[in-house]
C-alpha cells in the first residue's frame, strides 16, 4: 500500500515538473482572523495530493505555521540571507510532508535590507522553488505591509472578518498588492483570493465579499477571487494544525492553482471561473496538472 502511495506521488510530481512553482503569499486582514490556518489548509491538502509543499513562515510563537506542525528551529531564513548559515540548514520537514523555511527574523528586518541581502532573498527563492510545487508565505504584516519576500509570490490571499474595519484594512492591503507592490514586470497580473471569517452564515460571507469586490473592481480595475468562509465562532481544535473548514478552504485553493490545460481530455478538471463561485469541481484522485 505504502509503495503504491509513493509512485502515484512521484507520477504527479512528474507532471507538476512541466510547470512553473505557484508562490502564493496568506496574509489577514487583521490578527487572529485564520489566515495561518487557511495557509497550513492549503500547504497540507496539496501535500496530500502528492505536490511537494514549502511554507515560508514569518511567523513565531506557538501559533506560528513552524510550531502547529510541531517544530522547531534556531535558524533563521535571515541567516541563510546574510550568509550565516547555509540555506540547506533552514528547511525542516514535517510529519505532514510540508516543508517550512522560518522567517520570523527576515521579515522583521524587511524594511532593512539593502540590495546585496535583497539579491540573496531572490538567489534563495530561486533554490527554494527548484524542488517545490507550491510554495506557500504565511505573512506577518508590519503596519499593514507585506514583506520584501511576501511580494515576490505570484499570487495573495487575504482572509478577512466580515467587519467593516477588517474589510477596510483588506482593501488598503489590496491596492498596495496591485498598485505596484511587488516586485512584477510591468502589466503582470495579480491575482488576489478572498477569504471571510467570522460571518454569521455563508451568506454574510459571501455579501462582504461581494462589498469588497464592487469597490476593487471600481477603484482598482481588478475582480477578486472566492476563497471560501470561516464560519463565526470558528477556533482551531487544541493540538490540531488546522481545522476541518480550513482544511475545505485549503483544499479549494489548492485545486483552483492547479488545474489543466488539456480540458478537452474527459475525466479532467475543468478550468474554474472563481471570481463567481467558491465551489470548484472536486478532485477524487489528486489535483490535476495546469497552472491556473
Amino acid at each position: 500500500m505504502a509503495d503504491s502511495m509513493k509512485d502515484q506521488a512521484a507520477g504527479l510530481r512528474a507532471m507538476f515538473r512541466r510547470y512553473p512553482t505557484q508562490r502564493i503569499s496568506v496574509a489577514g486582514a487583521m490578527a487572529g482572523v485564520g489566515a495561518t490556518s487557511v495557509a497550513l489548509g492549503a500547504a497540507i491538502e496539496a501535500a496530500r495530493s502528492g505536490l511537494r509543499v514549502t511554507v515560508i513562515d514569518e511567523h513565531q510563537g506557538l501559533g506560528s505555521a513552524t510550531a502547529r506542525l510541531g517544530l522547531t528551529s534556531r535558524l533563521d531564513l535571515l541567516q541563510a540571507i546574510n550568509r550565516d548559515a547555509p540555506l540547506a540548514s533552514v528547511p525542516l520537514l514535517s510529519q505532514h510532508g510540508v516543508t517550512v523555511v522560518p522567517a520570523a527574523r527576515l521579515a522583521q528586518n524587511s524594511r532593512q535590507l539593502n540590495r546585496l541581502q535583497l539579491e540573496a532573498l531572490d538567489e534563495a527563492l530561486i533554490e527554494l522553488t527548484r524542488e517545490t510545487e507550491l510554495l506557500i508565505v504565511d505573512c506577518a504584516l508590519e503596519e499593514s505591509q507585506l514583506s520584501a519576500l511576501a511580494r515576490r509570490a505570484d499570487r495573495l490571499a487575504v482572509v478577512t472578518a466580515a467587519s467593516g474595519v477588517s474589510v477596510t484594512a483588506a482593501y488598503a492591503l489590496i491596492k498596495r498588492h496591485l498598485t505596484g507592490n511587488a516586485p512584477l514586470s510591468a502589466g503582470a497580473v495579480r491575482p488576489v483570493h478572498v477569504g471571510v471569517s467570522r460571518a454569521r452564515s455563508v451568506s454574510d460571507a459571501r455579501q462582504a465579499f461581494a462589498s469588497l469586490n464592487g469597490v476593487v473592481s471600481e477603484h482598482l480595475g481588478s475582480a477578486l477571487h472566492w476563497l471560501g468562509c470561516l464560519p463565526a465562532g470558528y477556533q482551531r481544535p487544541n493540538f490540531v494544525v488546522a481545522g476541518d473548514d480550513a482544511l475545505k478552504i485549503g483544499r479549494d485553493l489548492a485545486e483552483k492553482l492547479f488545474v489543466t490545460r488539456e480540458t478537452e481530455k474527459p475525466g479532467m478538471l475543468m478550468p474554474h471561473n472563481d471570481t463567481q463561485s467558491g465551489d470548484p469541481a472536486g478532485l477524487p484522485d489528486g489535483l490535476s496538472a495546469r497552472v491556473a
